[in-house]
């Protein structure tokens, strides 16, 4: 949301906006310019804040506004409503006494802040590659666990010295030292207490859906939004067009047995809901470890069908849209408790073990021995799922180059709130999703036995039609260079992925093929 070079000298200044931008002495922030987002700088003696925030489209504006100077009652009311502001923000608070400085994040992780905190000095982006010019090293540590499978959502970062500012999070510092605070973990898996039968839940998850969708001020010639053909993107595509009429749809085609299904159902959706739709097939963006000259796009945390995404977003951005509608989230909005009973037996405990045996086996004896040793600290659980917060690592920055701001209704905390309470009966097999789609769409479109589309087993196929070409690239392993991975057995899992197309084997090399990448990068 925000990009900043602050010297923490340069506090005791008076801020001034200048040219778009913070000025604070030769210190400056500078927010990102979005119509879905406005500014706000308040100050009393001795302190001011400045917050970058979703619009909200029942408030009024405030765009680059200054207010003040404040008395202490004023400036602590207005405090108080940006930190309860119900979309996303950065906010950075100062005291001028102490040159003291506090970076607080919203809860939506829509746009995750990287932070570099130096003796004297912080620098802040919402784009990881503007600490890519400078030289850069990986933790190795931590570059170990990333390729075990093991941390998933954390501040500490594979770039030495870069923090992740996580939802509700915060970062403090002054001179001489800085210190990271996390919030405390939020429980949303309490039952409801009075049950909603199936009229009252279908009228109110409409009605919650509708409402998050609506939320940001913005018309439909100005929204695109993603559909795979399943029912997470059907989801939001149908509350869309409910509150702003004919809006466009982006979609990657899969390949192989799944495509002809998901062909035509994404046609049913899109007639019946008349987007105006445009589609890329993930075939012409093949894995590959090969780096453009100059190219600053890789992350460590992404997918390899991410060129994909990027061709569509460029395309939608060059229509004229400027936020991008997602179903993400929406794998994890009716959950199955420990204390159910299910017909069906979960395999995905399984196949996780199963995944991180693939993993042991790629790492060399020292990076074994520190996956064993070493304790990292998750973010705590909070009232977003993970999904969309590792989303918001993987896709934010490379759709804000776009100028599009990603928004997830199925991961607003409203929603993930209500369908977590809901009785077993209603979260079982999406049911309660499913009669949304089928009074939307027709009962046709996602039937009782509808069986979900995934990426799954289509990047183990791609993984192997691109065998040998990745084998070539792989004649030269940054990774090992480094000690983290045994040469041999990446080649020798590339094969097993490329012969038998399984999931397994190949979520570990999807992640060390990524990572691989990231470090060339830096090479």
């Amino acid at each position: 949301m925000l990009k900043a070079e602050i010297a923490l000298h340069d506090l005791s200044h008076q801020p001034e906006w200048r040219e778009g931008a913070l000025t604070i002495g030769g210190s400056r922030i500078e927010p990102y310019a979005h119509s879905a987002l406005e500014t706000l700088f308040a100050h009393t003696e001795g302190q001011w804040i400045f917050v970058v925030r979703e619009r909200h489209a029942s408030m009024s504006l405030h765009a680059n506004v200054i207010d003040g100077p404040l008395d202490a009652q004023h400036f602590a009311e207005l405090h108080r409503a940006c930190v309860m502001w119900p979309l996303d923000y950065v906010m950075i608070e100062v005291a001028k006494a102490g040159h003291r400085i506090k970076i607080r994040a919203g809860m939506y992780g829509a746009a995750p802040l990287y932070c570099r905190a130096k003796t004297s000095a912080l620098t802040l982006s919402w784009d990881l590659a503007d600490f890519l010019a400078g030289p850069l090293s990986i933790d190795l540590d931590i570059a170990s666990r990333f390729l075990a499978l093991g941390s998933i959502y954390s501040a500490q970062h594979i770039c030495s010295g870069i923090t992740m500012l996580t939802e509700r999070a915060m970062l403090f510092a002054e001179p001489g030292k800085a210190h990271y605070h996390y919030p405390a973990a939020i429980d949303t898996s309490a039952q409801s207490p009075e049950p909603l039968d199936d009229a009252e839940a279908d009228e109110a998850f409409g009605k919650i859906l509708h409402g998050i969708v609506s939320s940001r001020p913005t018309s439909s010639g100005r929204i695109a939004t993603e559909l795979s053909g399943g029912m997470d993107s059907a989801t939001v595509a149908c509350a869309l067009t409910k509150a702003y009429g004919v809006v466009a749809s982006k979609g990657i085609l899969l390949d192989g047995d799944e495509r002809k299904s998901q062909v035509a159902r994404r046609t049913k959706i899109v007639e019946r809901l008349r987007l105006i739709d445009e589609t890329v097939d993930i075939d012409a963006h093949l894995p590959t470890l090969d780096l453009q000259p100059g190219e600053t796009r890789v992350y460590p945390h992404a997918e390899l069908y991410l060129e994909a995404f990027d061709s569509l977003w460029g395309k939608a951005r060059a229509q004229g849209c400027e936020l991008l509608f997602t179903g993400v989230g929406g794998d994890e909005l009716f959950p199955t408790y420990q204390s159910e009973t299910t017909r069906h037996t979960d395999t995905s405990g399984e196949l996780v073990e199963q995944a991180r045996y693939h993993a042991t086996g790629l790492l060399t004896s020292r990076a074994q021995a520190t996956v064993d040793s070493s304790r990292l600290f998750d973010a705590p659980a909070g009232p977003i799922p993970v999904s969309s917060l590792l989303a918001g690592t993987c896709q934010a920055p490379h759709l804000l180059r776009h100028g599009l701001w990603p928004v997830n209704p199925l991961s607003d905390p409203r929603l993930v709130a209500f369908c977590y309470r809901l009785p077993p009966a209603s979260r079982h097999r999406r049911a309660l999703m499913q009669r949304y789609l089928a009074a939307s769409l027709g009962a046709d479109v996602f039937p009782p036995n509808y069986a979900k589309e995934t990426f799954s087993a289509v990047l183990p196929a791609l993984i192997s039609r691109q065998e040998q070409s990745l084998a070539s690239q792989l004649r030269e392993c940054a990774l090992a260079d480094l000690g983290l991975v045994d040469h041999g057995a990446v080649l020798a899992l590339l094969r097993e992925v490329a012969a038998t197309r399984s999931d397994a084997p190949a979520a570990p090399l999807i992640s060390f093929l990524w990572l691989e990448r990231f470090v060339r990068q830096l090479a």
